[in-house]
């Protein structure tokens, strides 16, 4: 036995419907009061340190309860003092030095071991492809003694070459630049094998172009990571001609770091070429992003 709901003359179903569904999309004054404090507090959060770091480091303060926020007081003596030490602009030559050279250097391998892996079929290339990411899970420590000793037995101590080669063989790159070359069409790199084009053509004229937006990703975030380098740049150099200025401002003498503008001084002074990247590639950076994530 059925039953059959019968539906009034002039009833919109779809309506109704539509009308129950709950709006996700708008929210109420004061939900909307509460996202702002938060993003606020956030804001704060983040800036009132940066604030306090560069305020301090143009005044001559000890420490930051000696800091005044008024016209007065404001100098660069703790600048003159950096760049008196000098070593602070060879430190600055070798950091800037080994960033660019390694960013270069890693964008090249990477593009070619992703090209192998996306677009070049070969045997064991999964299987191969598996190896390079179970070296993710390897954290940094595990590896940091034997790339040491293989440095060591490769001469490399003390060289810029012992700073720069380590960092090729990182795997985040290389799926990086795989997973958005996986996205180019097969058509259109078989199109041009048929009419008698190389890989290395291909390579250099197709894929190249086409993965400007990865490449500028994988390009900062090298660059940041060989800018901020600590440990291994510590235990690979001896000689402070060749110290990068992340290590040479912790390693030098107690009568500078004693200061807190001479500190703040000196972190303003590695954090701006970092902020001055970021935001000349951040369109880059960040469409790179969120093409990324359209791609899923």
């Amino acid at each position: 036995m059925s039953t059959e709901i019968g539906v009034p003359d002039g009833f919109d179903v779809t309506a109704t419907v539509r009308a129950r569904r709950p709006r996700l999309g708008r929210l109420r004054w004061w939900q909307q009061g509460i996202l702002q404090l938060i993003a606020i507090i956030v804001m704060l959060v983040c800036v009132v340190p940066i604030a306090l770091i560069i305020i301090a480091s143009f005044h001559d303060v000890r420490t930051f309860s000696d800091l005044t926020f008024g016209i007065r007081g404001w100098t660069v003596r703790a600048y003159r003092d950096l760049f008196a030490l000098g070593t602070v602009p060879q430190w600055l030559f070798n950091t800037l030095f080994v960033c660019v050279v390694s960013t270069a250097l890693v964008l090249i391998v990477d593009m070619l071991a992703a090209y192998a892996f996306s677009k070049i079929d070969f045997r064991g290339r999964t299987g191969l492809f598996l190896v390079l990411l179970s070296t993710m899970m390897l954290p940094f420590s595990v590896t940091l003694v034997p790339t040491y000793l293989l440095a060591n037995s490769l001469g490399l101590i003390d060289t810029y070459a012992g700073l720069i080669l380590p960092g090729l063989s990182g795997p985040i790159g290389v799926f990086l630049l795989r997973q958005f070359m996986r996205g180019i069409p097969d058509e259109i790199l078989e199109a041009a094998r048929i009419d008698g084009t190389s890989h290395p053509t291909i390579f250099l004229r197709i894929v190249t172009p086409l993965c400007l937006q990865p490449m500028a990703i994988l390009a900062i975030l090298t660059f940041v990571a060989n800018w901020n380098g600590f440990i291994w740049p510590l235990l690979v150099i001896q000689s402070d001609s060749l110290k990068t200025l992340t290590v040479g401002l912790a390693t030098t003498n107690t009568e500078f770091v004693d200061s807190i503008s001479n500190l703040t001084a000196a972190t303003v002074l590695s954090v701006v070429p970092m902020a001055l990247l970021f935001f000349a590639f951040q369109r880059y950076f960040l469409s790179g992003l969120t093409t990324g994530a359209m791609k899923g």
